[in-house]
């Protein structure tokens, strides 16, 4: 953390504190803290010479990630949120959100959901960098409430291509300059509404997001659906070889990125929770020239569990498949073999309080042949087919 951000919340800090900020407004510090000692291996890479999907990079028959046991702090977070009442029935609201790297002292404040909104009988408005619709609306029921941000997330199996490394493709980012709306709830169903606005709006292009879906949670059902546009980003090219690539400046080219998820999740008595999500992604670029990326069509889905057995033990587990899909060039054949890819995770926790759990877990990203979809906490990107494997230990305490 640099010292001006160090500066910047020592004096919100002090305004916390302040008797004169507390007559206008509540305002709360919060966080979550979860370093963990983390093993991490890649294993079963492709051979040279392996046929390949058309989109994927050659193999190269070695495994890119070095079996490597480090300490990782995943989205350890701190924060301030606050309330005024307005009045009538509208209220303020704000939130300041950074992660707080607990294993080596870094940090970057104010980088995750950061925004400032009003609240009311109509509903919430917010404005500023803030999870989309479609991320908030699917996989609700996580692994021990760690999987963001970590090698326990589904989204790098079931919000992406499997083809590439660029995060051009996902569907599970936060988004910058942000309107977001959602609905009072009404008999149990909301609806929610966010764009983020065009500020790279060139003369040939104009990169921007549309997220928005509907739930209804009532009783021991939560069933929702949310569909997500990326107009301009170029999942597709920016992750296919560079001669297939429609992303280039003075290419005439546009693309429109879609996703549409269903989520399912069923609670038992508020202990036993189980959730089913369906996930279809459709990559597409208006290419003119021989050769280049047009589009790739994929399905994903996922099972999860959390289990609380008493107030001490909790379980997780999830299983996670994305298909391998299909695609097309401009006036050329594509193949999608081996591009599909599955992860395995559980996990446990004790509880020593209600804010401090001990916690293990276990992951396994399956590759198939060509694909590269990745979960890796140190950086290194696998080569298509290589496998990832965690184990991990580590204690969480929130505030």
């Amino acid at each position: 953390m640099t010292t001006k951000n160090i500066l910047l919340a020592i004096a919100i800090g002090a305004a916390v504190a302040t008797p004169a900020a507390l007559a206008q407004s509540s305002v709360q510090l919060y966080g979550k803290l979860y370093p963990y000692l983390l093993s991490e291996k890649g294993s079963g890479a492709t051979a040279v010479g392996a046929p390949k999907a058309t989109l994927a990079a050659t193999p190269t028959g070695s495994n890119a990630i070095t079996d490597t046991t480090g300490m990782e702090a995943g989205n350890s977070r701190i924060g301030f949120r606050g309330i005024e009442d307005l009045g009538d029935g509208l209220k303020a609201i704000f939130q300041l959100e950074g992660t707080v790297a607990v294993d080596n002292g870094a940090g970057d404040l104010f980088s995750r959901d950061t925004f400032v909104g009003l609240t009311g009988g109509f509903g919430a408005v917010k404005m500023g960098s803030i999870d989309t619709i479609f991320k908030n609306y699917g996989d609700t029921v996580g692994v021990l409430g760690l999987g963001s941000g970590t090698f326990l997330s589904s989204s790098s199996v079931l919000r992406k291509t499997g083809f590439g490394t660029s995060s051009a493709s996902s569907f599970h980012l936060r988004r910058a300059n942000s309107i977001q709306y959602q609905s009072p709830e009404i008999g149990g169903f909301q609806a929610g509404l966010q764009y983020s606005t065009d500020e790279a709006k060139t003369a040939t292009r104009n990169p921007r997001l549309l997220s928005m879906g509907v739930q209804y949670d009532q009783g021991p059902w939560l069933v929702a659906v949310a569909h997500e546009i990326h107009y301009d980003f170029f999942g597709g090219s920016a992750n296919a070889p560079s001669a297939m690539r429609n992303n280039g400046i003075t290419d005439p080219t546009n693309s429109k990125d879609k996703a549409t998820q269903l989520t399912v999740e069923y609670r038992l008595s508020k202990i036993h929770r189980f959730e089913f999500d369906v996930i279809r992604k459709d990559y597409k670029e208006n290419a003119s020239v021989a050769g280049r990326f047009e589009s790739y069509k994929n399905t994903a889905y996922l099972l999860g569990m959390e289990n609380r057995w008493n107030s001490q033990w909790r379980t997780a587990a999830q299983y996670a498949k994305a298909s391998a899909g299909t695609c097309t060039r401009i006036g050329s054949a594509c193949v999608t073999d081996g591009l599909d890819g599955s992860k395995v995770t559980l996990g446990v926790g004790y509880f020593l309080s209600k804010r401090t759990m001990l916690f293990g877990a276990f992951g396994r990203l399956f590759n198939g042949a060509s694909a590269r979809y990745s979960n890796t906490d140190f950086g290194v990107k696998p080569n298509p087919g290589e496998n990832i494997t965690h184990v991990a230990l580590g204690i969480v305490h929130g505030f």
